[in-house]
Order: structure tokens, then sequence, then C-alpha cells
């Protein structure tokens, strides 16, 4: 990863961080003070001299992507918990993740699944949490590890991308 990956990179975990922080200490769990949160981490970087107006834009648009596709994979985690699992086959860390979705409210979730379901395309270029994508052209896998720029399809050289895990 060269130095500017990086650091984009590290900028962007910093901003996903900043955003945790300003929902968790915010009064209601709404969507409405998710999207102030994404809000507040966006000024708050330009502020600092972090990002510019444009790239703190799509820093925000890229997080909320990236929530979006959480909001599925969480909607198929709960169907699947409901259907196969029992409470002492199910870990305390993901009843823990599960609590903290819940308290934030049905409202939130399906706002994510409305976001996802618009949003779901990931192009060259992007930044975009760990996460595993198909090639929407020849359908070949690649596998972030940890957030970072989308590179083209080592495959057929496209440039768009779908979340599959």
């Amino acid at each position: 990863m060269s130095d500017s990956d990086k650091k984009w990179t590290e900028t962007y975990e910093r901003f996903a961080e900043k955003t945790r922080s300003l929902f968790e200490a915010s009064r209601d769990k709404t969507v409405h003070s998710l999207e102030e949160a994404m809000e507040g981490a966006r000024e708050a970087f330009e502020k600092a001299g972090d990002l510019t107006q444009e790239e703190s834009r799509q820093f925000r648009d890229y997080l909320k992507r990236d929530l979006n596709e959480t909001g599925k994979d969480f909607d198929r985690w709960s169907q699947w918990v409901r259907e196969h699992a029992t409470t002492s086959r199910v870990s305390a860390g993901f009843l823990e993740l599960a609590s903290h979705f819940a308290r934030g409210g049905q409202e939130l979730m399906e706002k994510l699944s409305t976001w996802a379901n618009s949003t779901g395309v990931y192009h060259t270029g992007e930044m975009a949490a760990p996460g595993v994508f198909h090639c929407r052209n020849c359908d070949e896998e690649i596998h972030f590890k940890s957030a970072g720029h989308i590179p083209p399809c080592p495959k057929c050289h496209k440039t768009e991308y779908r979340r599959v895990g």
C-alpha cells in the first residue's frame, strides 16, 4: 500500500470513528442523529484541515454506503439467528452487537436497508470498509481485510463492484 493510500485509509477509519463517537454521544439513536453525526464528522475534518469540502462529502457518502451494506448484512444475520441459533450458541459479542443495533431502533435499520438498495454500487477509486466484493462485469472476487481504495478488477479491469460479504 502506498503512503497516499495508507493516509486515506487511516483518515477514513478516523472519520468512521468520529462519526461513531458523535452518534454514541447523541441522545436519540435515530436515522436523523446518525446523519447529524456524519455531518458533524465531516465538518470537524474540514475545520481541522484533514479533508477538503469535496473529500469530506465523499467520505460521508462512502461511510453511508458502507453502513447501508452493514445494515443489509445485519438483516441477514438477524434472520439467520432467529431461524437457527439458540442462546447457548450465540457468543456474548454478537449479542452485544445485536443489542447495540436494536437500541438504534427499527427506523435506523429500515433506513440503512433503503439506502443499501439504492446505492449498492462500488466504484474503483472509492474508499470501502473491509469486506468481499464481486466485479459487476465478470464476478471476480476481491477481499478487503481493512478499509482501502477499490482497485480496478484484476481480471477484466472494469470498475464497478457489489458487496457480497
